[in-house]
């Protein structure tokens, strides 16, 4: 399997686990924070952490987001 497959199958979980994660927002949101934070991240000098770190910094984009449009108390 080449890397390239491989990124592509770690970013298609990583979009299905925030997906589900915050099901308040919609799929092109979570695909947007993705996007984002790996573009953000593409210089990074240890590949291997990528993932994680792509998906923490996309899911703290989503959690001010789904914060953001909750109604108000």
């Amino acid at each position: 399997m080449d890397q390239s497959h491989s990124e592509g199958t770690d970013l298609r979980h990583l979009t299905d686990r925030l997906k589900a994660a915050f099901p308040t927002l919609h799929a092109a949101e979570v695909q947007t924070a993705i996007e984002k934070a790996a573009t953000e991240l593409q210089d990074a000098r240890i590949k291997a952490f990528l993932p994680i770190l792509i998906e923490r910094r996309a899911a703290a984009t989503l959690r001010r987001r789904a914060h953001d449009t909750r109604p108000p108390k």
